[in-house]
């Protein structure tokens, strides 16, 4: 990102969701986007994506300013070289954990038997081995929330972003999911963005992304 910025509004009511903002993030990265409510986390991740557009200023991601590229192109850029995490896991109901991780993989055009590999790869990397068959109504939240990051990290992106990945989970399974972020960060240098509150989180981060009003400050964990 180089002199990144977004606006909304105009005259009295301008408002700077981002303002000039320089980040560089590398591959095997382990980020937490950090600040209150309405300080521009989620506008910073949604410009990483692609899913909004800057005012000013350009976002590079491999070789393409993502900027300049059509909804059709970015859309396309993002199936390809993202993965997504949320806090309310964004499951779809009628499918089962399998088919849920499988959908992008097969959005992306791939063999299908490149996608039973990496489907398979992905839920036995989150410890969901044997519940491949499993509706989301039949996992608990800790369960469906692997489902999600198994999604996220199948097609092996480079850039996987997370927002508020453990706010809807209790004490032990957010811990849970902390561990294996960082299992798939460290043993595949898979690359985290996450948008968080949770100290237990942002503890374990190696580089931790300070905004407020809009303006981005960086600090790191000892």
């Amino acid at each position: 990102m180089h002199n990144l910025t977004k606006t909304y509004g105009e005259g009295d009511q301008l408002v700077h969701a981002t303002q000039d903002v320089n980040l560089k993030i590398l591959e095997g990265d382990f980020i937490a986007v950090v600040g209150p409510s309405g300080s521009g986390k989620t506008t910073l991740l949604n410009l990483l994506a692609g899913l909004s557009g800057p005012t000013s200023g350009s976002i590079h991601h491999r070789g393409k300013e993502i900027q300049h590229l059509s909804m059709e192109e970015r859309t396309a850029h993002r199936l390809a070289n993202m993965g997504f995490v949320f806090q309310d896991y964004q499951l779809l109901p009628v499918l089962t954990a399998r088919e849920n991780v499988e959908l992008p993989l097969q959005m992306r055009g791939m063999p299908q038997a490149e996608i039973d590999e990496k489907t398979a790869w992905a839920l036995t990397q989150v410890g969901l081995g044997d519940k491949f068959d499993r509706y989301p109504r039949q996992l608990s939240g800790g369960q469906q929330q692997r489902v999600a990051i198994a999604r996220a990290v199948a097609g092996r992106p480079s850039l996987i972003l997370a927002d508020e990945p453990t706010a809807n989970l209790d004490s032990k399974t957010a811990q849970d999911i902390i561990d294996l972020f960082k299992k798939l960060n460290q043993e595949f240098k898979l690359t985290f963005v996450f948008s968080t509150h949770d100290p237990r989180l942002i503890d374990q981060v190696k580089r931790i992304l300070r905004i407020n009003d809009g303006k981005l400050t960086e600090g790191s964990n000892p």
